[in-house]
This record gives C-alpha cells, structure tokens and sequence, in this order.
C-alpha cells in the first residue's frame, strides 16, 4: 500500500512537469492574474501600512517582535491580502515552484504512513492553495483537509478557517502541520490552540523559514524572533515529546508528539 501511495505522488509530478496548463487545479489560477496590475496603485490601507519593514511594533518582548496591529481584525485583513496580491500579479503559481514545493512536503510527509493511520484527521494550517494537502492525499491520507483565511475560489483542498480558533473538537486530531508559524496572530495563544485540537497521542508538524528569519520578515509575516530556541521553547511548553528536528535547505522541521492538556 506504501509503494501505491508513492508512485500516486511520482506519477502526479510527472503529470504537473510535462502537463501543467492542462493539469489539476494550479492551470485555473492563471484566470485570476490581472494583466495591468499596478501593484502600488492598488495597495489598499493595511498593505500600505504592513509591509517587510513597516507596520511593526518597536518593543521586543522576550526575544519576540509582533507587527502593531490596530486589532484582530487588522491582522485578518492583512493575511487575507497575501494570496489575492499573488494571483493578480502572477496569475498562480509557476510549475518550477509547484515541483519544488511537492517535494519538499513529500520528504517532510514520508514518515507519516509509519505513525498515522490512512483514515487519519490530517489539518494543514494556512495551507492557502493547499499543495500540502494535495500531497497528504496522494499520500493516502484521504482525510487530510486544509483552512486558511484566504483559501481562494473553488479550492478542493483548503476551506476558510482560522488557525488562531480552528473549529474542530478537543482532541480530536491526529496531526496538524503549518509552514505558517510567523504568521501567529500571538505564539503562545497559536500554540495553546493546537494543544487543544491534537489527540492524547497525536502530533503536530512546524515548519520553519530560517532564511526568512535571517534576513528579517518579509511583508505578511506578524510576529519575528531573535532565536529559534525561543520558540522551541514555546512548543514545549504544549506538547510532551519531540520526536524529530530535520534542517532541509532553508527550512527546519519539528515533529512534536502528545498535547500537553489542562
């Protein structure tokens, strides 16, 4: 069954690198570019006042540095513009970034058929166009289901929903996975609501932009920190175990087992 759901992966690629204007959801994104964007002109109020150096608070608190937003929904509106900016400027995403991306989700994902069940409750967390959740599928997970804020137009495997409150029972997932970390609205509140969604004994996935870290926030990120360990820290502070820290490229991943419950 394991070698089934790797060739599905395999034989999808080969589909997305010789096929992709005809192939799978990416070729509809292209419909929303907007050939004279301007992307200046159309800047609305939140872009203009959050972007990589502007927008932010001054005050470090802890080794943490949040964007000053003027309230929760503030936050939800900038996010919201990150994925509506991208596909009028590039009409969706160029196949190059698709493989790269497939790949890296399969070399993070493979360990999951060891530990997670097929039937598995799989959540990807501002998943946005949703590749990771495609990839969990083709991975076998048939459940794998993914939210975000700003999940787009006719998208079959992201739906609206916010990573801050996610509207899932206590405990009731076996895994959740983010790329998203410094988008938090607040790191320890991000946390705490995971917590709160995993089951006794599942597990959740962080991805962490180190490149993004090391050259400072780039213009939708929220929240900034001086060291990892910080929020290594944190993670600990709601979940018992950690299971695996891999370095890939530009990316460290934690794979943390059993939600600390109140």
């Amino acid at each position: 069954m394991k070698v089934i759901r790797h060739f599905k992966f395999f034989a999808k690629n080969f589909l997305y690198n010789h096929f992709f204007d005809s192939f799978g959801y990416y070729r509809t994104l292209k419909n929303f570019k907007i050939p004279d964007y301007d992307h200046e002109k159309n800047k609305s109020a939140v872009r203009k006042k959050h972007h990589g150096k502007g927008g932010w608070k001054t005050q470090w608190d802890n080794g943490f540095v949040y964007r000053d937003y003027e309230n929760y929904e503030e936050y939800v509106d900038h996010q919201k513009v990150k994925f509506d900016e991208m596909l009028a400027i590039k009409g969706g995403f160029a196949k190059k970034d698709i493989i790269e991306y497939r790949l890296k989700f399969y070399n993070r994902f493979s360990i999951l058929s060891y530990i997670i069940p097929p039937d598995g409750h799989l959540l990807c967390l501002g998943a946005r166009q949703g590749t990771e959740v495609e990839v969990l599928r083709d991975l076998g997970f048939s459940q794998a289901m993914g939210i975000d804020l700003n999940p787009g137009a006719n998208n079959p495997w992201v739906k609206h929903g916010d990573f801050m409150a996610i509207e899932a029972a206590d405990h009731s997932l076996d895994l959740i996975y983010t790329n998203a970390v410094d988008h938090a609205f607040n790191l320890d509140a991000f946390f705490k609501e995971h917590a709160r969604v995993i089951k006794k004994d599942g597990y959740a996935l962080y991805d962490l932009n180190i490149q993004s870290a090391a050259k400072g926030a780039g213009p939708f990120e929220a929240v900034e920190w001086d060291r990892e360990e910080r929020v290594f820290l944190l993670m600990l502070k709601y979940f018992k175990q950690v299971i695996r820290v891999e370095t890939e490229d530009n990316w460290k991943w934690v794979l943390l087992k059993g939600p600390i419950m109140d």
